[in-house]
């Protein structure tokens, strides 16, 4: 079952594969800049809504079907590049749709003999992408 995905990483279940997350976050604010003035508090003025991020843990084993050092090269291929991916959950974008990877903290909690990971959790940090994106995402998942 196709839950959504990240770029070309499908979040799914399967009798063979597990690939999901979970701790998912999200936070948003606004910008608000602050006028001084003299005798007075200060004034605030809104200047409009901030970028979101958005957090959330995989955890990437071997005996679910996931290669964790394909995973892990992929995602961090992503955020080295600089890409813009789609986020799609339910199968609907999240957001505006489109995020870059800001930040992946990766902690390998197991490894086989022969020195490949057997279990690792990376925690995906994303930010909203705001600006053009010259390649829409691809709404052929979403059919």
């Amino acid at each position: 079952m196709l839950v959504g995905f990240l770029n070309q990483t499908p979040f799914s279940v399967s009798a063979s594969t597990i690939r999901t997350f979970n701790d998912y976050t999200r936070s948003g604010s606004g910008r608000w800049s602050k006028h001084d003035l003299i005798g007075q508090k200060p004034k605030l003025e809104f200047l409009g809504p901030d970028i979101e991020k958005i957090s959330f843990k995989m955890q990437l084993r071997a005996d679910q079907g996931i290669s964790p050092q394909t995973e892990l090269k992929r995602l961090r291929d992503i955020r080295d590049q600089g890409q813009v991916v789609s986020l799609v959950l339910g199968y609907k974008p999240v957001g505006g749709g489109f995020w870059v990877i800001e930040s992946l903290d990766e902690a390998v909690k197991y490894w086989t003999k022969y020195g490949h990971i057997y279990c690792a959790e990376v925690t995906v940090t994303l930010q909203e992408y705001a600006g053009e994106v010259s390649e829409t995402w691809p709404i052929k998942y979403l059919s």
